[in-house]
C-alpha cells in the first residue's frame, strides 16, 4: 500500500520520503516534512511518533494492523481523508507525553525518557511480584505489591492501563493515569491524576524488576532505584479529519474489535 500512496501523492505533486526506519536511520527525513503518514497498529503510531515528536511534525495514522485506537484513516477513507488535508480541511491534535527520569540507589542518573502511552516499572523474568512504593507530590500513597505500575497518559489509558483495568480518558486530556498491575493485598484502586502531579515510583524489591517507556527503551531496576515521572513540556501532534467527537463514536467498536 505505501507504493500506492506514495505514487498517489506524487501525482499531486507532493515530495515522498519512504522507508522511514523506526530505529531513527532516516531522522534527516522527518526533520524535512510536514507530515508523517503512519501505515499500521498503534504500535507502528508509536515508532513513527518517536521519529516525530523532535521535529513536532504531526503523524497521520492509517490503519493497517489488529490494534487501532490512535488511528484516524482506514484503507477505505484513506485516499478521501488525504484529499481534505491536501485542500486543508484538518485539525491538529495534540496530545500529553509523560516523562520519566531514573535515579539509581548509587547516584546515577538516567536522561529523561518520553512516552507517548506508558512508562511502567514491573518485574522482571522471575515469576514473583515487586513491591514498589509510590509517592504523589511528595506524600506517600502506598506500597504497590504487583507484577507492575504504570504511569499512563491519556492516549495510553486506552493501552495497557486499559488491560490492567484502568480508566478511559478523553486523548485529549493532560491528566495522568496512575494503574497498578496484578495488585495484591491493596485497597487502592487505579487513579486519575492531576497533569502536575510528579509520582514517584521506589523499588522495594530484591527481585529482578525493570523500566519501559512504550514497550522500548528497556532499563533494569534495583532495590533502591527510583522513576520520577511527570507530564512533559512537549507533546505529540496528530493530523485529524474528523470531529473530536469521532472517538467517542469508535470506541465501542473498537473494544469489541477481535
Amino acid at each position: 500500500m505505501s507504493s500506492e500512496i506514495a505514487g498517489w501523492l506524487t501525482e499531486r505533486s507532493i515530495q515522498v520520503w519512504r522507508g522511514v526506519s523506526h530505529e531513527g536511520r532516516a531522522q534527516h527525513a522527518v526533520d524535512h516534512t510536514d507530515l508523517v503518514l503512519a501505515l499500521g497498529g498503534d504500535g507502528t503510531v508509536l515508532r513513527a511518533a518517536r521519529l516525530a515528536i523532535p521535529s513536532g511534525v504531526p503523524v497521520l495514522p492509517v490503519a493497517l494492523g489488529r490494534l487501532n485506537f490512535m488511528a484516524e484513516l482506514e484503507p477505505s477513507t484513506l485516499y478521501q481523508g488525504l484529499e481534505d488535508m491536501l485542500a486543508g480541511r484538518f485539525w491538529l491534535d495534540s496530545r500529553t507525553l509523560v516523562e520519566a527520569t531514573v535515579l539509581r540507589a548509587d547516584g546515577i542518573t538516567v536522561s529523561p525518557i518520553l512516552a507517548l502511552n506508558e512508562i511502567i516499572v514491573a518485574r522482571g523474568d522471575i515469576n514473583r511480584t515487586v513491591l514498589v512504593d509510590v509517592e504523589i507530590y511528595d506524600a506517600r500513597l502506598t506500597t504497590y505489591h504487583a507484577d507492575g505500575v504504570i504511569v499512563a497518559s491519556a492516549t495510553g489509558s486506552t493501552a495497557y492501563a486499559l488491560a490492567a483495568g484502568g480508566p478511559i480518558i478523553d486523548p485529549r486530556s493532560t491528566a495522568l493515569v496512575l494503574v497498578p498491575v496484578a495488585a495484591h493485598l491493596t485497597n487502592v484502586p487505579s487513579l486519575v491524576l492531576h497533569e502536575d502531579a510528579v509520582v514517584t515510583l521506589t523499588l522495594q524489591s530484591r527481585h529482578p524488576a525493570g523500566f519501559s517507556a512504550d514497550g522500548h527503551d528497556h532499563i533494569a531496576l534495583h532495590e533502591g532505584d527510583r522513576v520520577i515521572v511527570r507530564r512533559s513540556q512537549r507533546c505529540c501532534t496528530f493530523a485529524r479529519v474528523y470531529p473530536q467527537s469521532t472517538f467517542y463514536a469508535r470506541m465501542m467498536q473498537r473494544l469489541r474489535r477481535e
